[in-house]
């Protein structure tokens, strides 16, 4: 029995190439996503009479490390302290003694997450088709 160790040595250094491929694409992912989680939160929020100015305090920033061999991306979502009532945010989604939660956050989050894993799938698809695979 012989084996060709040639197409798994190929297959090995294509594979090291799929990360390096795919970090722009699964960049693009998480923005996506996180601008339609605070989309979807942003809308959900609206007409409330105590917290008119509520929904545009939700936003999002993107935040990665790259360094040491690795890579990563972080997407931080929900309202802006500094924004006109987005101190509002923790009694809004988690409620308090005098009332009750809203959980618009957590709602929009569950609503979009089908939709970010499908966007990573297709970020690792992508990466496997440019390096040939």
């Amino acid at each position: 029995m012989s084996v060709d160790w040639r197409e798994f040595s190929e297959l090995a250094r294509d594979l090291g190439e799929v990360p390096e491929k795919s970090g722009k694409n699964i960049r693009k992912a998480v923005e996506v996503s996180a601008r339609k989680v605070k989309d979807h939160w942003r809308d959900e929020a609206k007409g409330m009479i105590h917290a008119p100015a509520f929904p545009f305090s939700v936003s999002y920033d993107l935040n990665g490390f790259y360094g040491f061999g690795v890579s990563v991306l972080s997407a931080e979502i929900g309202p802006d302290k500094g924004s006109r009532q987005g101190a509002l945010g923790n009694l809004i989604e988690f409620g308090s003694r005098n009332n009750a939660p809203q959980g618009i956050g957590q709602a929009a989050l569950h609503a979009n997450e089908a939709d970010f894993e499908h966007g990573l799938a297709l970020a690792v698809d992508d990466a496997l088709k440019e390096s040939n695979l």
